[in-house]
This record gives C-alpha cells, structure tokens and sequence, in this order.
C-alpha cells in the first residue's frame, strides 16, 4: 500500500538541499492532496503551477512549493 508525504521547499533554494517532511504516512493521494492546497490557501499570495504540479504560497519575501509525494 502506497502513503503519501508532504514537503516543502524554498522556490530559492531549489537544487540546494533537501525539501522539508511536513507529514508523512497520509494513505489516501486525495487527502494528501487537499492538505498540500489547504495549507497553501491559508497565505494570502498563493497559487498552483500546472506545469510542475506544485502549489505555491509567499511568506514574507520568501516563495515556497509545498506537494504531496508518494512514499512507499
């Protein structure tokens, strides 16, 4: 059975490091899924990118891609 994980990275910091676990072990994809938009909408300036699939939130001057990953 797959679960899901959610992660977080600085749009600035891409390439450098290791996205951030923010939760793990989610067993549904449409659960992880409406946590990763939820948690993005709760920014003012927020917005999803369907090229990368990834949803996106602005804290302060920083951008940040927030999404769901399968774990196995």
């Amino acid at each position: 059975m797959n679960s899901y994980s959610i992660l977080l990275r600085d749009r600035a910091q891409a390439g450098v490091g290791h996205p951030r676990l923010l939760a793990y072990e989610i067993p549904d994809r449409l659960a992880a899924q409406a946590l990763v938009s939820g948690i993005a909408a709760s920014y003012r300036e927020h917005g999803f990118n369907p090229a990368t699939r990834m949803h996106w939130f602005q804290d302060g001057d920083s951008i940040h891609e927030i999404y769901a990953w399968p774990h196995l």
